[in-house]
C-alpha cells in the first residue's frame, strides 16, 4: 500500500491502524500460546516482521534478540529467519543473524505488511 496517491494525513492514520492491527494480532498470538501449546503455531519469520512494522510505525528499533525475548523464540531459530529474511530483501542488514544488531524492514516489506494488515483489519470490521 504505497502512499504515493494518498495525501500525508491519511497516510499515517492508515499506517497507525495498520500498526495497531499488526499489535493486535501479536498480542492475541501470545494470549494463544499461553492456553495452547505453542509449537502448534510457531510462525518466527512473521512474528518478527510483525514485530518491526509495530516498532517502525512507533518510530523505535529493536533487535532480534529483544524479539526472540518478548516472543519466546529461540535464538537460533530467529537467527536463521534473520538471515532468510535479510536474503529475501526484507529486513536491511548484513544478513548475519546477529540477534544483537537493530533491525529495520526493507520499504518492500513494509508495503506488504502494510497491505495485509489492511487486509486484515477488513474482516475484522466484516465482523462487528
Amino acid at each position: 500500500m504505497s502512499h504515493s496517491g494518498l495525501d500525508s494525513e491519511k497516510y499515517v492514520e492508515a499506517r497507525d491502524r495498520s500498526a495497531a492491527t499488526a499489535d493486535a494480532i501479536l498480542t492475541f498470538r501470545r494470549i494463544r500460546s499461553e492456553m495452547l501449546p505453542r509449537e502448534l503455531f510457531s510462525e518466527p519469520g512473521w512474528d518478527l516482521l510483525l514485530e518491526l512494522f509495530v516498532a517502525d510505525a512507533n518510530g523505535h528499533r529493536v533487535t532480534a534478540r529483544e524479539v526472540t525475548e518478548r516472543d519466546n523464540i529461540p535464538g537460533t531459530v530467529l537467527a536463521r529467519w534473520l538471515m532468510h529474511l535479510t536474503q529475501i530483501g526484507f529486513i536491511i542488514g548484513d544478513g548475519d543473524g546477529n540477534l544483537d544488531d537493530q533491525l529495520t524492514l526493507s520499504g518492500e516489506a513494509l508495503d506488504i505488511i502494510e497491505a495485509v494488515m489492511a487486509k486484515a483489519d477488513l474482516l475484522r470490521e466484516a465482523v462487528k
